[in-house]
């Protein structure tokens, strides 16, 4: 079945469905304690069909979705502001609210799609460093800015502050952080650090800048909701720093939607045995949370996946949906499936059914 064929019938047949149950008293109250999200990802790069939109707002919304969250590249602040708009728009008519997903700004988070940063090519003495004085550098998106100087954090603020202008954007989602665990040569962060500076100590000025951004913001746009998360696999001691960073409403980790035993492929594991996985490894998340006094945040990698592993998201979606998790994100028509239609009616069976 062609993509618009199984939107607009399986829209259809649940749409008959909410309405007989709405008219015989047995639609159920949904759970205000729950938010659920679809990163819709690069939807608006840069063709975009107004048409296809509006299906893919009415499919959202009519499995329960709460926030539609885009990608936001530096180069869309000038770039792509309409389509970003239009999305915005069609969104804010199903009652869904826009979450920005700031992607590869200053090389310091993920997002899509994986480019070097604007930013980081013209501050060129920002970079991180190695200690043999090299930029510190990575074949996903280039090199990787130094969060010790100042120039950095003020290009975060401002840009947020430049997409909450363009478009009605009620949250901001900090999507894998990058400079956990790394040791940053530059001399701006041997001048704050000093020159023999431990991991932990560089993990914690991390966490602190997160803290720093996310103060600014909620004292700008009080009813900004901030979000935060990291790999499922990442160790202990970066789960508890990054459990601290300050004004934070949502924190969590993304994986699959399985446990380390069910033999899905993964993408990624850590030391300690851990993996990638929402159940198993993503568990010790919901507990940070709950110490500070945070809500949890889950996000269900179902993309770049293989076609056999779909039956395994299929078996184990019930548990994950078990955990309540405050806020579950799934990726809408994602990349890399070899079947997308068999992905998403698959994960529309479950998602309906979280709130």
């Amino acid at each position: 079945m062609k993509r618009r064929k199984f939107i607009l019938s399986s829209l259809a047949t649940s749409l008959s469905a909410k309405t007989f149950a709405q008219n015989i008293g047995q639609a159920k109250k949904r759970d205000d304690n729950k938010l659920l999200s679809a990163y819709y990802f690069r939807a608006h790069m840069y063709t975009l069909v107004p048409k296809h939109v509006k299906e893919d707002m009415a499919w959202m919304a009519d499995h329960g979705t709460d926030n539609v969250c885009i990608p936001i590249l530096e180069q869309d602040l000038f770039a792509a502001v309409e389509n970003v708009e239009i999305i915005a728009n069609e969104a804010a008519k199903r009652n869904m609210q826009l979450l920005m997903v700031p992607s590869r700004w200053a090389g310091l988070v993920a997002g899509a799609p994986k480019v070097p940063s604007t930013f980081a090519v013209h501050h060129p003495h920002t970079w991180m460093l190695h200690k043999d004085g090299k930029p510190m550098f990575n074949n996903v998106s280039g090199v990787t800015c130094s969060i010790f100087y100042p120039e950095v954090t003020e290009f975060f603020k401002s840009s947020v502050e430049k997409a909450i202008d363009l478009w009605d954007v009620k949250g901001v989602i900090w999507d894998e952080p990058k400079a956990y665990n790394k040791i940053d040569h530059s001399p701006k962060a041997i001048e704050t650090v000093g020159k023999n500076a431990k991991a932990s100590e560089y993990n914690q000025a991390f966490t602190d800048f997160w803290s720093n951004i996310n103060q600014y913001l909620k004292g700008k746009y009080t009813e900004l909701s901030t979000h935060l998360f990291v790999y499922a696999h990442m160790a202990d001691e970066i789960v508890l720093s990054a459990g601290s960073i300050k004004d934070l409403d949502y924190f969590g980790c993304d994986g699959r939607p399985w446990g380390p035993n069910d033999e899905g492929e993964n993408e990624g594991n850590g030391k300690d045995g851990l993996t990638k996985t929402l159940l198993g490894a993503g568990e010790r998340f919901l507990s940070e949370a709950k110490k500070h006094n945070k809500k949890s945040l889950w996000l269900i990698e179902n993309h770049n996946m293989r076609d056999q592993d779909v039956a395994i998201m299929e078996k184990q979606l019930p548990q994950v949906l078990k955990h309540n998790v405050n806020h579950l994100i799934y990726y809408y028509y994602p990349r890399n499936l070899q079947n997308p239609e068999k992905n998403m009616s698959t994960l529309a069976k479950h998602i309906s059914k979280y709130r």
